[in-house]
């Protein structure tokens, strides 16, 4: 904007200049002539059809500073104000710098000032004024061609910079919506996961203290002693219920289990169970190796659901846990000597020993379990890390 104004304001002070000085002069009609053209060719560009598509061709570029230049040099020779109609040089400059890359704008500026210097070279005033006001001229031309080629570059690098900026946004937006989504995705998974341990374990506790409540009322009247042992099941169940409540409470707090620390979560894991199940464990812990958040609490879950299937479903009052937390040998253990079971078979089974929950978890935090069965044998569940480690 700018730019046009002071383009605009060169041509006037020179118009207006020549048309005063040549007002008695006998060339004053074709002086006013041609600065009439040329000032309507310099505005129909530079306000009406600069940005449009048919003048990106450079040949009418061309043919447009070529007119222009005729009519400036038209000017030199016809009157004797050599000096003051050469100023109009400046704008074709400008635009030279503009249409097309800094290159070629200086070969245009080149050949205005060789037309410009060979034109004042051969008037009246002389070559010695000549060459002086070429010269001249010509600086003032490469001076504001110059100019014109770095604020072209200026403005180049702010569209350049806000295009990135706004391309930077957009992709701040989608990051975000990934955010987002994933963390979507992490509700959903837990939601699950906790409706899964709610159906493996609460819900199928409270269906058996509503069988006992429903025996031991119809028992209530014909064998009160009977309906007393029921009544005594339902007791039992409500405990188990209620501690089972609490425990997946509990995994519903992770933060605090993460700054425990493993060895820490998992000698108060024991504990509950000794004191609330009879379960005598024995926990050894080697190493200090640094888990993710990820790790420590999928491993607690991992033992955690062990131990509860341990007092659930083998039948035997010692468990053992070990713990390895060395670079190289990674892993977490825990066996007890109860009855066993066939692996192959109840892996499958849903709300039988949450196999495919651990399994699941372990894959989730980067380390892979196994697990050893037979009848009569006992249990044993190994949870190595991968050799990449961490999450996947």
């Amino acid at each position: 904007m700018m730019r046009t104004f002071g383009v605009y304001l060169i041509f006037a002070a020179v118009a207006l200049r020549g048309a005063v000085v040549t007002s008695d002069a006998p060339y004053f009609e074709p002086v006013l002539g041609l600065l009439t053209v040329y000032g309507l060719l310099l505005f129909a560009v530079t306000s009406l059809v600069r940005r449009q598509p048919f003048f990106q061709s450079r040949f009418i570029q061309f043919t447009y500073l070529f007119l222009q230049s005729a009519l400036v040099i038209a000017l030199l020779v016809v009157s004797e104000y050599e000096d003051l109609f050469a100023n109009l040089f400046i704008p074709l400059s400008l635009d030279a710098v503009s249409f097309f890359d800094r290159r070629l704008g200086y070969l245009c500026i080149t050949a205005f000032s060789l037309a410009l210097t060979g034109t004042l070279f051969f008037t009246d005033q002389g070559r010695i004024f000549g060459l002086a006001m070429g010269g001249l001229y010509s600086g003032v031309c490469f001076l504001f061609g110059g100019y014109a080629a770095q604020v072209l570059r200026t403005e180049a690098a702010h569209d350049q910079n806000r295009r990135t900026f706004n391309e930077l946004q957009t992709a701040h937006r989608q990051l975000q919506g990934y955010a987002d989504q994933v963390a979507n995705l992490a509700v959903e998974h837990e939601r699950n996961r906790l409706a899964r341990d709610l159906h493996d374990s609460v819900t199928q506790t409270v269906f058996s203290m509503n069988l006992s409540a429903q025996s031991a009322r119809l028992l209530l009247e014909k064998d009160p002693p009977l309906a007393s042992g029921q009544l005594l099941r339902l007791e039992e169940l409500a405990a188990n219920a209620l501690s089972e409540i609490q425990s997946l409470v509990s995994q519903l707090k992770p933060r605090s289990l993460v700054e425990e620390g493993l060895p820490s979560a998992l000698r108060r894991l024991v504990t509950e169970h000794g004191s609330r199940d009879g379960l005598q464990v024995a926990l050894e812990i080697h190493g200090e190796q640094n888990l993710t958040e990820a790790e420590t609490l999928g491993l607690y879950a991992i033992a955690h659901e062990a131990l509860t299937n341990v007092v659930k479903h083998s039948g035997a009052s010692e468990a053992a846990v070990h713990v390895d937390l060395r670079e190289a040998h990674a892993c977490l253990e825990i066996e007890d000597h109860g009855r066993g079971f066939e692996p192959q078979t109840v892996a499958g089974q849903r709300g039988h020993l949450g196999l495919a929950g651990m399994s699941e978890r372990a894959r989730e935090i980067g380390w892979s379990l196994a697990v050893e069965s037979s009848p009569l044998q006992g249990t044993r569940i190994l949870v190595t890390q991968d050799q990449a480690g961490g999450p996947v």
